[in-house]
């Protein structure tokens, strides 16, 4: 099911998987920032939270670099607010720079060490992973 498609970002609750799944696209328009950047993303908790989920794919491969205001946003607002709602399981793909991995995964580690994340450097092998945990019910 799409959650939320537009020409940057696709964001889809993946049934089999029972997990969210968010997909930055190649984009080459206006920088997405503030609300363009953030509304996508409340949306994505939202949804994490109808479904009653634990599992997150967060695919940043084609990501562009963040503004400062928006990578605050994520480790102060957004972070906190997915692992309250019940996050447990992420697989995290690889942007070109490798740092924003490491930025998310130290930022989720210190939310939570119960949670279970694996960094990945392309979307099926984090599929496949996601998918030998079955569905994990909160």
């Amino acid at each position: 099911m799409v959650v939320f498609d537009s020409e940057f970002l696709k964001i889809t609750y993946d049934e089999k998987l029972n997990a969210i799944l968010e997909e930055w696209k190649l984009y080459f328009g206006p920088k997405v920032e503030l609300d363009t950047f953030r509304k996508p993303l409340l949306t994505l908790i939202d949804t994490f939270k109808e479904k009653n989920l634990s599992k997150w794919l967060s695919d940043n491969t084609e990501q562009t670099r963040l503004n400062e205001q928006d990578q605050f946003w994520l480790e102060d607002e957004f972070y906190p607010a997915i692992v309250k709602a019940g996050l447990e399981h992420v697989a995290l793909v690889n942007a070109k720079s490798i740092l924003g991995t490491s930025i998310a995964k130290n930022c989720l580690r210190n939310l939570s060490t119960g949670l279970d994340i694996e960094i990945f450097n392309k979307s099926q092998p984090a599929q496949k992973w996601l998918a030998t945990l079955g569905i994990v019910p909160k």
